[in-house]
């Protein structure tokens, strides 16, 4: 009967921690283009991006400690509609998507370290022709990390992840640095360097409503084909703004209003070496609205 509830408890932890499904808008209004030279054009382009996410646990076992050990299927998709005119026209592309499924495992080595571990494979287009897609926009991601608890607000980690986006097999290291403080009612902070970093402070009035400022970088990347040229186009900016939450149930929605700094949306040649050439921005500030609706599985108990 023990082991029973011990299943149980680890099925509600790792479901409310990872089986999730989001599904989230964001919208960028039209900005001026900024050529290679800094110059300001004429030019002008929108976005409108649209991500569903989902991780779902498949497999679940107790461990030795406070942490089960799990398998999980995970499913990013992402499109985004641009809307150019003049000389954006020409040097960004009508739109841009992407879907990736992959495998998660994780488990605890300790009480305070865990091993997070992954492959997923997707394809990542300036198109949605499907007959038109080739093997060229197959990329395949591999990763690795260990994320100590160094306190009961603070972790430390480092990941390396693996992939063939510009063109050929590289190992990339990643660091990781989380700080979290979080009360039923009260001050909230958050502050995450990784992969897909974020920084809030906010307040929570009630496990219901909680209302944040929400610094967050935003990457979205996709494999095209130029005058028989292998391309890879990133499309990258930064919010910065208020960000309501309601919860009831198993659901949470979310908004933000703010401004966006930064956006660069630009081709790079697909070559190791260019992996590093972000280059300056290519739009002026503009403001950021976005809204989204997540499902929890498994429901939060206080």
């Amino acid at each position: 009967m023990r082991k029973k509830w011990m299943i149980i408890a680890a099925l509600a932890q790792a479901a409310n921690v990872f089986a999730q499904i989001e599904l989230r808008s964001e919208y960028l209004p039209q900005q001026k283009y900024i050529n290679d030279n800094g110059d300001k054009t004429e030019g002008k382009s929108s976005a409108v991006t649209t991500t569903f996410t989902a991780t779902v646990p498949v497999s679940i076992k107790p461990s030795n400690y406070q942490q089960p050990s799990l398998w999980a299927a995970t499913l990013n998709a992402s499109y985004t509609s641009f809307s150019n005119d003049g000389i954006a026209a020409e040097a960004l592309p009508k739109e841009m998507g992407s879907a990736d499924l992959g495998v998660m495992y994780m488990t605890p080595l300790n009480e305070k370290l865990m091993f997070i571990g992954g492959a997923s494979a997707g394809v990542y287009s300036t198109h949605t022709d499907l007959k038109k897609l080739e093997m060229d926009h197959v990329v395949v991601n591999v990763y690795s990390s260990f994320i100590w608890q160094l306190r009961p607000k603070i972790k430390l980690g480092v990941a390396l992840v693996g992939n063939n986006a510009f063109d050929k097999p590289m190992l990339i290291p990643f660091p990781y640095f989380q700080y979290h403080s979080e009360k039923a009612r009260g001050m909230e902070y958050h502050a995450e360097l990784s992969y897909t970093p974020k920084f809030s402070v906010g307040y929570r009035f009630n496990e219901t409503f909680a209302l944040r400022i929400v610094n967050r970088p935003k990457f979205f990347f996709s494999l095209a084909k130029i005058d028989g040229q292998k391309k890879y186009f990133d499309h990258h900016y930064v919010s910065l703004g208020m960000e309501p939450e309601y919860s009831i149930n198993n659901w949470t929605i979310s908004g933000m209003f703010g401004a966006n700094f930064g956006r660069t949306d630009r081709y790079r040649d697909r070559e190791p070496s260019n992996f590093l050439k972000w280059g300056n921005a290519t739009f002026d500030p503009s403001f950021y609205i976005s809204a989204g609706i997540k499902y929890n599985f498994a429901k939060k108990h206080k």
